[in-house]
């Protein structure tokens, strides 16, 4: 398992007993620290650094998180790290956020749209945008045995 851009390993969080080895990987040396702290299973590999460039072998996670953390290079890419049968699942800011903060960077916001393209190839469990004031869009995916 991969949890992207882990933070606090909110994404480690459901998948502990289930995946070995879980990669944990942010760029906040700050945030492994503390994730460390709440997380102290040995068998997790906390990783001090951008997820974004490290590369990941081909078919190799049976599940990568990606929450609140939109790269569309690195999901693009991240797909054929995942093995057949494997899962992703992503939660990110929706483009109404931008709305609300016109400020944020439009490269961090993602749409129902994007997300059905990027895993066209893929069975889409779920595709859905909450109606939350803090707009979140999340996505559940498994690759299929062929691409």
């Amino acid at each position: 398992m991969l949890d992207a851009a882990c933070g606090l390993g909110r994404g480690i969080a459901g998948a502990v007993r289930d995946f070995e080895p879980i990669y944990a990987v942010d760029v906040s040396d700050e945030a492994i620290g503390m994730a460390r702290r709440l997380w102290p299973d040995r068998s997790l590999r906390w990783i001090v650094g951008d997820v974004t460039a490290l590369p990941w072998p081909q078919d190799f996670f049976g599940l990568v998180c990606s929450l609140r953390f939109t790269d569309r290079a690195f999901l693009r890419s991240i797909r054929t790290s995942i093995r057949p049968g494997g899962m992703f699942l992503y939660e990110g800011f929706s483009e109404r956020q931008l709305a609300r903060k016109p400020d944020m960077n439009p490269g961090w916001v993602m749409t129902q749209a994007g997300l059905a393209e990027l895993f066209a190839d893929w069975e889409i469990l779920e595709i859905g945008e909450s109606t939350e004031s803090h707009p979140l869009i999340h996505c559940a995916a498994i690759r299929r045995e062929r691409m």
